[in-house]
């Protein structure tokens, strides 16, 4: 091209309306779980729609979902937990793990939703 400009070239074949619906489902559970950081709710309505969106999901976002609804319920542990041994100093370090491990896997979770790969072990107790 003389014009200096670059062709638009697609990452991926086109999809098919199913794969784009539920892509933009687990998009939008990774978005809820980072909103959820400084607005709690938005944590319980992510993993809602999770549940939702994970029957009809091609194999490779079905383990997104899975992923997403252990970072879910692992957050909840580790934030009981902490919680309830707060009145220890150990109860601090299981809530500052909780945060980080939660936080660590929503970012890998949407950088790997961003690159169209799936997560490789969406039943993992660590960052997956």
């Amino acid at each position: 091209m003389s014009d200096g400009s670059v062709p638009y070239v697609p990452r991926r074949p086109p999809e098919d309306p199913r794969e784009r619906r539920a892509r933009n489902y687990a998009l939008a559970v990774y978005l809820l779980y980072g909103a959820g950081f400084f607005v709690g709710i938005t944590f319980l309505v992510g993993v809602v729609l999770a549940y939702y969106a994970r029957d009809g999901a091609p194999p490779w976002l079905a383990t997104h979902f899975t992923f997403q609804i252990r970072t879910f319920w692992l957050s909840i542990l580790w934030g009981v937990v902490g919680f309830v041994s707060a009145w220890l100093v150990v109860g601090l370090a299981f809530l500052a793990w909780g945060f980080i491990l939660t936080l660590g896997r929503t970012i890998k979770g949407f950088l790997r939703l961003n690159e169209d790969r799936p997560i490789d072990n969406p039943e993992s107790w660590y960052f997956g």
